[in-house]
């Protein structure tokens, strides 16, 4: 199993089974204790063996999982985030 991840700029990123993802969603709350209202919630951790994504329909998986986050992070060990409306499409290699 391996996709691709297209972006709008031409680059595209490659998934695999081994790949991690990380996934937020964009949150707000006037009620919050702080001044700080505007927030990230994390929405997934885990790569294709952790059940939310798995090898049966792994693309339409994908890809409601882009659909429902606003930022993604390809990689454990990855610094940058992406924001998901960056999405051109997604392939099957």
């Amino acid at each position: 199993m391996a996709l691709n991840i297209n972006l709008v700029n031409g680059r595209s990123i490659h998934i695999t089974e081994e790949t991690y993802l990380i996934a937020w969603k964009y949150q707000s709350s006037m009620m919050a204790s702080n001044a700080d209202h505007y927030y990230l919630d994390c929405i997934f951790k885990g790569g294709f063996e952790d059940g939310k994504i798995t090898e049966e329909d792994e693309e339409n998986k994908l890809e409601g999982l882009v659909s429902a986050a606003d930022w993604i992070t390809i990689g454990k060990d990855n610094k940058n985030s992406l924001k998901t409306t960056a999405v051109l499409s997604i392939t099957r290699d």
